[in-house]
């Protein structure tokens, strides 16, 4: 009996011992999950102007992605391409194809991507449909976000507008951008922007007209013309300045050239007023040229000397 009972109980130790270790031996690693985020640059662009993009695809782990590629559904060639990681096929040379190697765990990838004209082989011409693709440790689990291709599933299209009022995209040559039209009733003013110098294309706007208002105290109680709505690059603060010129028919300004100054009320809400520059040309003032037209009729032009975005509008 005795050794009846030590050999039953030397069995369930052993079988005591094979569930300990099939508990703890360790685990097959756990499919990453990713997703994928775009960002227009910027949301609304002139029609002739580039479209931008940037596409962010993030890793949050547990384990890595061992191959990444980006891809797009439109057959046109992108116009201007980056990429923080890996290597895409270069501008003009067809579709979009980046292929980035691994993506471990907690990393993400980043690219800027332009398009110089609207798709025609889409079904939204400002919607380029960016597809992920991905090898190794991952999984399909019925079109969220942690499958084998994810496509942004909340990508808002590029509004391509041909408005008089708004000039302007993502910038690919830094080239001076206007709102269109002549100086009418329905027109009355028109929004220059000479973009600061830069190594890369940024995003470069200007929008006037009844559509821009802002919200300005005090200094505006006397203001004349149109607020005019600049965006230049992501709102950072240039080393550098860039003017902006406000156009409008004499009978829109003060008779009184000299006293014009310019409300230039920033991103933060802060206004600045700018005064009329003295001697050289420096950052935050302003010049004002009256023109006379071939007809006889006369404009003025308000140039502003910035280094950051804004909305402006003339006050005495």
């Amino acid at each position: 009996m005795r050794k009846q009972s030590f050999g039953r109980l030397l069995g369930a130790l052993c079988l005591a011992g094979s569930f300990v270790f099939a508990v703890t031996a360790p685990a097959s690693a756990s499919p990453p999950r990713w997703s994928m985020t775009v960002t227009n640059l910027p949301l609304t662009v002139a029609a002739g102007s580039a479209m931008g993009y940037q596409v962010t695809i993030s890793n949050a782990g547990p384990s890595n992605i061992s191959q990444l590629y980006l891809v797009t559904k439109t057959q046109q060639s992108p116009a201007y391409i980056t990429t923080s990681q890996g290597s895409c096929a270069a501008a003009g040379s067809g579709p979009l194809g980046c292929t980035f190697g691994a993506l471990n765990a907690k990393k993400s990838v980043t690219v800027t991507v332009a398009y110089a004209a609207p798709f025609t082989d889409t079904s939204d011409q400002g919607d380029p449909v960016f597809e992920a693709t991905t090898t190794g440790l991952t999984f399909t689990d019925g079109g969220t976000s942690h499958g084998d291709t994810l496509t942004d599933p909340k990508a808002t299209p590029t509004a391509v507008t041909t408005s008089q009022d708004f000039a302007g995209g993502f910038s690919l040559d830094n080239v001076e951008i206007s709102t269109r039209g002549a100086l009418s009733s329905s027109n009355r003013q028109l929004t220059t922007v000479d973009p600061p110098p830069t190594t890369s294309p940024i995003v470069v706007t200007a929008e006037d007209g009844p559509g821009v208002t802002a919200t300005c105290k005090k200094v505006c109680n006397k203001a004349f013309g149109e607020w005019s709505s600049i965006d230049v690059g992501d709102g950072q603060t240039f080393g550098t300045f860039f003017s902006v010129t406000l156009t409008m028919q004499a009978s829109d300004a003060p008779s009184n050239l000299n006293k014009i100054l310019l409300a230039h009320v920033l991103d933060n809400g802060t206004t600045e007023v700018l005064a009329q520059c003295k001697g050289a040309l420096q950052e935050n003032c302003i010049v004002v040229t009256p023109v006379v037209n071939p007809d006889g009729s006369t404009i003025v032009k308000i140039t502003a000397y910035l280094d950051q975005n804004g909305k402006l509008r003339g006050v005495t």
